[in-house]
């Protein structure tokens, strides 16, 4: 089994294993197609927040999948990725995530997320249910969001002070400056490869 093959086998177990529940259509994160390649299913604002990546988040089985799935993508930008406005592959392992979807900030939650998803991918100029290769998707953050607008697009996200996202977003604007941990431009990334930096 190659890496990309261990790594999608981690990934289904974090997405699936232990208590979360397979019988979920939300749960259904990571398929394959009929050409075997692997699909990620992201919800809009994920796709930021994946710039900022760090190895923080809301439990360790939360930070874990996350880091799969940022390590999937960064080694393997020819990875599909579906994009949602619904919980994904990176809330299945979240503590906040409800049957009626996030819950981090109370009842409200997944109506504030789901505005959020919906403006990336109004900037981005996708709609949900679109699939296209991580890299692509790299592309369109580069020319249609900036470290600036995280504000007006993430609204109250309890990250947006510590500046990860901003970073992360602002390296795919400058990659020649990178060298910090986050997921960066397909062309900085085999520049770096082999550097050692761990997530």
């Amino acid at each position: 089994m190659g890496r990309l093959g261990r790594e999608r086998a981690v990934l289904t177990r974090l997405v699936f294993g232990g208590t979360i529940p397979r019988d979920s259509s939300a749960m259904t994160d990571l398929v394959t197609d009929n050409s075997s390649s692997a699909l990620i299913r992201l919800r809009g604002h994920t796709l930021l927040c994946l710039q900022g990546f760090r190895g923080e988040g809301y439990s360790s089985e939360f930070i874990a999948n996350m880091a799969v799935i940022h390590r999937t993508l960064t080694d393997h930008p020819e990875v599909l990725v579906e994009v949602l406005a619904s919980p994904d592959a990176v809330c299945a392992a979240c503590p906040h995530r409800h049957p009626s979807g996030c819950m981090l900030n109370g009842d409200r939650s997944e109506e504030e997320m789901i505005g959020q998803d919906h403006e990336v991918l109004r900037r981005l100029e996708l709609k949900v249910g679109d699939r296209l290769r991580w890299h692509d998707i790299l592309a369109r953050i580069q020319t249609s969001v900036t470290g600036d607008a995280l504000p007006s697009i993430c609204g109250g996200c309890r990250w947006l002070p510590l500046g990860y996202c901003r970073e992360g977003i602002n390296r795919l604007h400058n990659p020649i400056q990178d060298n910090t941990v986050g997921l960066v431009s397909p062309r900085s990334l085999q520049q770096e490869k082999g550097t050692g930096y761990l997530i």
